[in-house]
C-alpha cells in the first residue's frame, strides 16, 4: 500500500470567536496547493481515494487537489486525521478502505509524528506546508515502512497556474 501525507496549505489567522476547525485557505495557500497538485500530476501518481482531516483548511486543500489531479471519488473526511489521534485507529481507518493508493490530508505535528511511527523511527519528521510524502506501508504494527520520497514546496514554486 503507498499513502501520499499531505499537509494543509497556508489558511488564515484564527480571529476571536473562530474556532480552529473553520479556519480556511488563504490566496496565497490555494495558489501553492494549485502548484503542488500540478506537480503531482506531472508525477503520474496513481490515488485510488482521498482522505482528509475534517477541518476546513485540510479538506480545501484536498479538494484543490482532488479537482486537479481529476480523482472521481468523493474525498472522505476522518476524524483519525486531526492532531492528537491514535495512529493505530488511523492505520485501521486506511486499510479499512481496501485500496492500494491513498492521498491523506492532515496537519503538523500529526503528520510528521506518523510517518516517523509508520517507519518506526523515534523523531518526527516535520512537514512544511504542502509537502508530500510518498510511504510504502509494509507493515501495519507502527513500523517497517519506508520513505520512498519526500517533496518540500520549494521544489515547485516555478510551476505556472492557470
Amino acid at each position: 500500500m503507498i499513502i501520499y501525507l499531505v499537509r494543509h496549505a497556508d489558511a488564515e489567522q484564527k480571529k476571536p470567536g473562530m474556532s480552529d476547525f473553520d479556519r480556511s485557505l488563504t490566496e496565497l495557500g490555494k495558489e501553492t496547493t494549485r502548484k503542488m497538485a500540478i506537480f503531482l500530476k506531472k508525477m503520474n501518481l496513481k490515488i485510488d481515494l482521498i482522505i482528509s482531516s475534517p477541518l476546513v483548511r485540510a479538506v480545501q486543500t484536498a479538494e484543490i487537489i482532488r479537482d486537479i489531479l481529476q480523482i472521481q471519488s468523493e474525498i472522505v473526511n476522518i476524524n483519525e486525521l486531526v492532531p492528537g489521534s491514535d495512529f493505530q485507529s488511523l492505520m485501521k481507518v486506511i486499510t479499512s478502505f481496501g485500496c492500494e493508493n491513498i492521498l491523506a490530508v492532515g496537519h503538523e505535528p500529526h503528520l510528521g509524528e506518523f510517518l516517523a511511527w509508520l517507519m518506526g523511527i523515534s523523531k518526527p519528521i516535520e512537514f512544511e506546508k504542502n509537502s508530500v510524502a510518498c510511504v510504502e506501508v509494509s507493515l501495519f504494527g507502527g513500523s517497517g515502512s519506508k520513505l520512498n520520497w519526500l517533496i518540500h514546496p520549494a521544489m515547485f514554486t516555478w510551476i505556472e497556474t492557470i
